[in-house]
């Protein structure tokens, strides 16, 4: 029986009074049902539950003091699972999903977890949450997931469920501490925090926690996350533990980030794949090992990429292999294919109904775009020049060069918030238009003041002989440099959804228009081209080169036409300062070859226009 103190304001005024539930009567409220609580009343923070110290303390010293053991270990002494052959439970089992024992066990601080859907991602969650909260005193777990009705769900079959099915983690616990949707208790003072957040992490802040794990990753902003992580910055190095899992969806997500992206020069994740050998080759190896996917499916089965012949994806010698040495997370993909519990003529059946995104997210566990990629990341790395160095050392030869080489800017303009202001400078070297100096304005220096002097004295330092800068994201900026370089030097444009020709000057307004998605699209097929170069990879990938990546095009339905568009929480700065850089450098080189191409040319055509006619190219 659980106490209940509650308080209510109705017409007799305020009352106090004490309530008994049992168990199963115990309300469970999420926040949006917590606003229609009593009777339509002005809501008061949810119950107090009566706590009896001494009855707690008199619980846990009845506790038998745990071996030192693995979590995987406690796992299948203390968690129940239901039986396949009756309708009571068993202990847990890990004979069949041989590949979590490592999820369970890795002493690993970060690990992300790249799911198809029903593969015992929020089980493993579960289990994991509770069996620390077991076997370490006052360990705090703070759990988060996008949506209100996910984390009650989460709370209900992962943590609650195992709570009430197993003898061994019930005596962990008891009704006079807090067991509400939101929050679980144990007698050892760990704690389990559950929330929710989707739009912003405010739910989550303030909550010390020694363990986050986010489940549904994808769905999650990502500026939301460090926000989140900050719960467990005041725990010991030793406990603090960060677990997140989701199942992707386009190469654009924070999951997919998560797994193959870069920060600072380091990758994220280790990739981990789980690798079936096939014993039906010689060689000195006399096994080919496969990496589940598309490939490995047959009709007859999951079978082995190069002889399809049937694998066995719990062979005795299957194992986890990453395919990245290091990585800020462990990561693990774990496919539809290798889960004993999935019939595959039910797997079978999903390949030939689903379309190729819905079964490369739900099944294999693979991000794929079902919307139009402009650019692929192998593409924009082709381009990257290794001779290329963006080191500030670098400037110095080009301002030697300056003199007898045209250098040329681009400026996009941004507020610090989701975009950001990134100065480009390019020049024609071996007659291919290169980039050799790209740079995101952050920190202090989204501040107007340093920012435009920094600008200022990069533009002088070099002589810059033309400067594009985007028309709509900055007017006190181009008064500045106009006032500073002079209206010649400075070139306006100013992206339209429409107008009468492609790239035109409109002498009124002392501007560039240009039709947005058909420019766009001829900067990304220069890049395809490879006739735009750019700085060495390991410089320029993160973030400019994601920044290429960021876009999409959707249809427009209301103008009939594709548009290019990015995340809301993504950039795209970096792509619209090398289009500035690369049309600047149209007002001395003109490119009707890149802009307004009349025939196809043979090999890569000329890489330099000779073209001297009017600066217009309708």
């Amino acid at each position: 029986m659980t106490a209940f103190v509650y308080h209510t304001i109705g017409p007799g005024g305020y009352r106090e009074g004490c309530d008994w539930f049992s168990e199963e009567e115990e309300p469970e409220l999420n926040d949006e049902e917590l606003a229609l609580a009593n009777d339509g009343q002005p809501w008061l923070p949810e119950p107090e539950v009566f706590e009896d110290f001494s009855f707690v303390d008199q619980q846990l010293k009845q506790l038998e003091a745990i071996p030192p053991i693995l979590p995987s270990q406690f796992t299948e002494f203390a968690f129940r699972m239901p039986s396949e052959v009756s309708r009571e439970y068993e202990p847990f089992n890990f004979g069949p999903r041989r590949h979590m024992r490592r999820l369970y066990d890795s002493p690993a601080k970060r690990i992300l977890l790249f799911c198809a859907r029903q593969c015992e991602k929020s089980t493993m969650l579960g289990n994991r949450a509770l069996t620390y909260s077991c076997m370490i005193p006052s360990y705090r777990t703070l759990y988060v997931s996008p949506s209100a009705t996910q984390t009650k769900t989460f709370s209900v079959d992962r943590i609650k469920e195992p709570l009430e099915t197993s003898e061994v983690l019930r005596s962990y616990t008891t009704t006079l501490l807090q067991q509400n949707v939101f929050e679980k208790q144990f007698v050892n003072r760990s704690k389990i925090t559950l929330r929710y957040a989707f739009l912003n992490a405010d739910r989550a802040r303030g909550i010390p926690a020694n363990a986050i794990v986010i489940d549904e990753l994808q769905d999650i902003l990502s500026d939301c996350i460090p926000v989140i992580e900050q719960a467990a910055s005041h725990s010991p190095e030793a406990l603090k533990r960060f677990v997140y899992a989701g199942t992707p969806k386009g190469l654009d997500g924070v999951l997919e980030y998560y797994r193959s992206g870069t920060a600072k020069g380091r990758a994220m994740s280790t990739m981990g794949e789980w690798v079936v050998p096939c014993d039906k080759h010689g060689g000195e190896a006399g096994r080919y090992w496969n990496i589940l996917g598309e490939k490995n499916i047959q009709r007859k089965g999951l079978s082995c990429e190069k002889c399809h012949q049937p694998i066995d994806p719990m062979h005795a010698d299957a194992q986890w292999a990453m395919m990245q040495q290091e990585g800020v997370f462990e990561s693990y993909r774990i496919p539809q294919l290798m889960v004993p519990w999935k019939s595959w003529e039910e797997t079978y059946l999903d390949y030939g109904r689903y379309d190729r995104a819905k079964f490369y997210n739900e099944v294999l566990g693979i991000s794929y775009d079902s919307g139009l990629r402009p650019l692929t990341r192998a593409q924009v790395r082709e381009c990257c020049n290794p001779k290329i160095s963006m080191h500030s050392s670098e400037l110095e030869k080009y301002k030697a060069l300056s003199a007898g080489n045209n250098i040329f800017a681009g400026i996009d303009w941004g507020t610090g918030e989701h975009s950001y202001t990134v100065l480009c400078l390019g020049a024609y070297r071996d007659d291919k238009f290169s980039i050799f100096y790209i740079h995101r304005f952050t920190g202090e220096d989204i501040d107007p003041v340093p920012q435009f002097a920094k600008i200022d004295e990069i533009l002088s330092y070099l002589n810059v002989r033309v400067i594009g800068i985007d028309y709509g994201g900055g007017f006190y900026g181009r008064d500045h440099l106009v006032r500073k370089f002079g209206v010649r030097r400075v070139q306006s444009y100013q992206y339209m959804a429409r107008a009468r020709k492609k790239l035109l000057w409109n002498p009124a307004f002392r501007r560039w228009q240009m039709v947005r998605t058909e420019v766009m699209s001829d900067i990304f097929n220069a890049i395809k081209r490879k006739q735009i170069a750019l700085p060495r990879w390991e410089e320029f990938e993160d973030p400019y080169a994601n920044d290429f990546l960021n876009v999409y095009a959707e249809y427009n339905e209301t103008l009939r036409m594709l548009q290019y568009r990015h995340r809301p929480d993504k950039t795209d700065d970096a792509f619209h300062a090398v289009l500035y850089c690369f049309l600047a450098s149209m007002i001395v080189f003109p490119r009707p070859d890149v802009i307004a191409p009349q025939r196809e040319f043979e090999g890569q055509g000329p890489l330099r226009s000779s073209y001297r006619g009017p600066i217009d190219q309708s």
